[in-house]
């Protein structure tokens, strides 16, 4: 009697629709159950005959790189899909979202722009450094032209996924080691308090929007550093927009990842990123231990806490920046095992051609230890 009402119960909950169902995203996470690890990295072959660049192909394939994530034109991503799937290797389109540097068609609309609390627009105030010219998610004009950057991208024939960067406002404040970078008005930048300068989001269709459900413009709130609702507000546009561009990915048949900041709770104060709840099918966070007075421990902790705000459908690949850690190849071997211990489903190196042998004999033994 209990398994027949069991039985019932089950056949109940399926057709109300209550019992999950195999999602769109599970198989882009299929992808990825061949093996117990990955390694891939941000880059390509350098350019030149094809049989030079299928030699360096060949080498990284053989030492266990199965994906790269190049920021290349449509003809060169084609170029690198027909030879990297000789050798068994995935290409990803590094796409940048928000940020759109120097783009030309972008600056004919001065409204597509992100305002920061000093009503500064980014098209023309460049925080931190001259390349950094961010849209914002409120502007109806520049969620239609990321959206169709991402949709030309995901046409792409053979592509494993759309790579979305810089899907984020501008930095809020840097991680300890960058701001030592940077000059700040004539001193240091030292970012112990909130500086309106990096302060974005105040587009005027977010403060229209923001005092229409809250009765007040943002701008002339006391208590803009710790309004939680209007932290939030921001990063649901974001989070938005993300939306709509996996849909778009999913319908053009192929997956969608992005690079984000170390972990959410970090992305959430430093650049207003809430990642924890995107609907993506890869997330590669960015755990740049040096940035952020890190360890190979921290690489660990911040990896294990990506992990957390993910469903079992999602896959996350630790970013290393091969610089951070010089020729401390100890270190370096044990951030990737860091990462594989906390959960990773892979690592990926910034940037890939930055490694040497010393780098690429670890990257082996370990790939042996793992997936032989």
């Amino acid at each position: 009697m209990v398994r027949f009402l069991t039985l019932i119960m089950a056949l109940a909950l399926l057709s109300a629709g209550c019992v999950k169902k195999e999602s769109e995203k599970s198989k882009y996470a299929k992808v990825y159950d061949e093996k117990k690890f990955y390694f891939s990295g941000w880059g390509a072959p350098k350019k030149g005959t094809e049989a030079e660049q299928l030699a360096t192909l060949k080498q990284w394939s053989e030492a266990g790189v199965t994906d790269l994530l190049p920021g290349a034109g449509n003809a060169r991503l084609e170029e690198l899909i027909r030879l990297g799937a000789q050798h068994n290797i995935r290409i990803h389109a590094w796409h940048w979202m928000m940020n759109v540097g120097g783009s030309e068609e972008c600056r004919k609309h001065p409204e597509w722009y992100s305002v920061n609390a000093l009503g500064q627009s980014c098209r023309d105030f460049h925080p931190y450094v001259g390349y950094y010219n961010f849209l914002s998610p409120f502007s109806e004009g520049a969620r239609e032209y990321i959206k169709k950057g991402v949709r030309e991208k995901a046409k792409i024939e053979g592509l494993a996924s759309v790579h979305f960067d810089y899907i984020r406002f501008v930095d809020v404040v840097l991680g300890n080691n960058l701001q030592k970078k940077y000059p700040y008005k004539g001193g240091p930048l030292k970012q112990d308090r909130l500086l309106p300068d990096f302060d974005f989001g105040y587009h005027p269709n977010a403060r229209k929007q923001y005092k229409e459900i809250f009765g007040i413009d943002p701008m002339d709130m006391e208590d803009k550093v710790e309004n939680a609702a209007w932290q939030q507000f921001r990063m649901n546009a974001i989070s938005s927009l993300v939306d709509e561009c996996v849909e778009i990915c999913h319908e053009e048949g192929t997956a969608a990842s992005a690079a984000v900041f170390p972990f959410p709770q970090l992305a959430r104060e430093y650049v207003r990123q809430d990642w924890g709840r995107w609907n993506l099918d890869y997330f590669f966070p960015m755990i740049y231990k040096e940035d952020h007075d890190g360890n190979v421990g921290w690489v660990g902790f911040a990896t294990k806490e990506g992990i957390k705000e993910m469903n079992e459908d999602q896959h996350l690949f630790t970013g290393i920046l091969v610089g951070h850690y010089g020729e401390n190849y100890d270190d370096f071997e044990q951030a990737i095992v860091k990462a594989y211990e906390n959960g990773a489903r892979g690592v990926t190196f910034f940037q890939i051609g930055s490694l040497n042998d010393k780098h690429w004999a670890i990257v082996k033994k370990l790939n042996e230890r793992y997936n032989k």
